[in-house]
This record gives structure tokens, sequence and C-alpha cells, in this order.
């Protein structure tokens, strides 16, 4: 029996076949609408997908003959589909609908223990496939030694950037609770994306999307915050070393925030500005000239006179300084942007900065 990848040059265009993967089939699978379209990435920002359009001319059904009993040992949902007042002898039927033929081969062999037919590799675009099948079958502990050893083979590298493949990593590694990979794609999501996660209609847990979002929000207000901090600092005399110094500071400061567009983004879900962007710009804000400078006697040794050490002291003093919590409830409480969480998804920033 040949695999299922070799059908488009046995069959042509067409993927109608029988197949049969147990010797004591009982049960027909027919998958429906095999060439649908798969995670697809259609915005324009981030990393290109490279998938290929679904060939509308083979959408042909194909047909799986398998064991009922080992469906409905491995996965509670086909125990759920396939009891029931059967007449004895009769064949069972049960449909699905858009999956990735190959994808369900290779999960059909492992659940009917075809080992010796699994594939050693996979892409990550098939990996991704499996990995939605046993998320909506319920297959992990079928799938589990196989996907272990595929992510091995795959992880090295992980994407550095916000693109499909970095969405396609975190669906794989929260479906098989790989948490030191999912750790290391949610960082990157949360550094490099420019707006809320895109799911692209995989099974990524809610929890997940939530944390990702919230962190990068957190993590664009704190820079928001720090500048709005020496904002406030040079305002009441508390940052500068003279009437001169703090007033050419604050016009900085103030021209730099209009410049980089800060007021436009100022909204969650902040779209458009990514933290390694924002961080990027802020490190490399620019201060003016020490020509213009001339310190009070008593202070000349202390001023620095830089807009860059003055943001860095305020975003690196967050908990004791300028805390999210007592800037939001305007209390002066330690709570730190932990505690803020809530507030950010129902206060604007316009109400929190006072801008």
């Amino acid at each position: 029996m040949p695999p299922l990848s070799n059908l488009s040059s046995i069959f042509g265009t067409s993927w109608r076949s029988h197949y049969t993967l147990s010797d004591s089939s009982d049960t027909v699978l027919t998958l429906k609408n095999p060439t649908a379209l798969f995670a697809v990435w259609d915005e324009p920002d981030g990393v290109a997908s490279t998938q290929s359009p679904a060939n509308s001319s083979s959408n042909t059904p194909v047909v799986f003959r398998v064991s009922s009993q080992n469906l409905i040992q491995a996965s509670h949902w086909f125990k759920t589909a396939l009891t029931g007042s059967w007449t004895e002898n009769s064949d069972r039927s049960v449909s699905a609908e858009g999956w990735d033929p190959e994808a369900m081969d290779i999960v059909l062999r492992a659940v009917h223990n075809r080992t010796g037919t699994i594939p050693r590799k996979v892409t990550l675009e098939m990996l991704c496939k499996i990995a939605v099948l046993v998320d909506y079958y319920g297959l992990h502990d079928a799938l589990h030694f196989f996907c272990a050893v595929w992510i091995d083979l795959l992880r090295n590298p992980l994407p550095t950037v916000y693109g499909r493949d970095l969405i396609l990593w975190i669906c794989i590694s929260s479906i098989f609770a790989s948490t030191d990979i999912l750790n290391i794609v949610k960082k990157v999501a949360i550094e490099h994306n420019t707006g809320e996660v895109r799911t692209l209609g995989l099974p990524i847990s809610q929890c997940v999307i939530n944390d990702v979002d919230t962190r990068r929000a957190a993590e664009l207000e704190r820079h928001i915050a720090s500048l709005n901090l020496v904002k406030r600092n040079l305002l009441n005399g508390t940052a500068g070393c003279s009437f001169e110094c703090r007033s050419i500071l604050l016009g900085a400061i103030v021209q730099y925030m209009h410049n980089e567009g800060v007021e436009d983004f100022m909204r969650l879900p902040f779209k458009g500005c990514s933290v390694v962007e924002t961080t990027k710009k802020i490190q490399e804000i620019h201060s003016p000239s020490r020509d213009w400078h001339k310190p009070t006697l008593s202070r000349s040794s202390s001023c620095s006179f830089s807009l860059s050490s003055l943001i860095k002291a305020a975003y690196q003093d967050d908990d004791d300084n300028w805390g999210f919590g007592g800037l939001i409830n305007g209390k002066g409480k330690k709570e730190g942007y932990k505690g803020a969480k809530k507030a950010w998804t129902e206060t604007s920033l316009e109400d929190v900065w006072g801008i």
C-alpha cells in the first residue's frame, strides 16, 4: 500500500483512495474537503506564509477503512461517535472535514500501531497539522512519543521573529505541553508582535493568547510610563539641576514623543509598535547638546543632562517610583504593574496618565 503522500503522483490531482489501516477494519472514515487551506497568514506584517493555495480540482473525499476498536481505545471523541445501537457486522461510518490527508494518515497509522510506516521526520507545517488533529480528537497518548521526537528534531532553531512559523510553534508547544519551547516562542511574540496575537484559526489556548497580549501591553505601558514619569519629574523639579536644564530636557522629551507618534498608539492593543522597536527607539533617544547646559554650581557634578539616563532610571524603578498600581489609582501604592492588569483592559491610557 503506497503512502498517502504519493497519491497525487498516482492519481493525478485526485485524492480519492480507499485505505485500509487494519486487517479487521469495520469502520469507514471519510475525509471531506481534504485540500482546505491551513493556518493562512494573510496580513502584510510579519513573515510571509509559504503555504500553497488549495487545489479545488483535487478536492475529492479521501476514504480510510479503520478499526473502531483502535479508535475507541485511543480517543474519547471516537468512542462517543462510534458507540451506539450498531447492527452487528455492519460497517460503521464517521466523517471528517478540512483536515490534511497526509496528517490524518500518519495519525491513523499511530492509532493502529503501524509504527513502521510512520515517518521519522516531518516538516513544521505537518507537525502542526498533526498537533491540530491530536488536540481535536484527544490523541495525546497515542502520538506523544512520535511528536516528542519530531519536536526535538525541529526545535533547533526556533523562530526569532514574529510570523507564521512562530504561531505554528505556539500551537504545537501548547498542545503537547512543551513548556520550555512555549516560553521561548511566547517571549518572541511578546517582544516582536505589533498587535494582538493572531491564532490563524489554530486551537491555541485563550490563556496563552491572553498571557502574550497582556505581557506585551504591560511592557509597552511600562515604556510609556517611564517617558511620562520623566516629564512629571522635570515639571515638578525633581529632575534636572536648574530651570534652564529642566526646560531644555522637557522640551526635548515632548518633541521626541510627538515625533515618534507616542500619542497615536497609546490605546490598547498598541497596534503598529513592538516592544523591541520601542525599546530601541527609547535607547537611541537624542539628548540636547551639553553646549546648552548651564548647571547650577551646587548640582553641576550630579547632573548628567541626559534624557536616556533619566528614562533608564525611571524604567528600572518601576515598583518604587512609578509602579503601575500607584499611577493608575493615583494613591502612590507600590503595587507594580502586575496588580494593574485588570485596569489596563478597562482604562484608556489617556485616563491613566492624564495626557
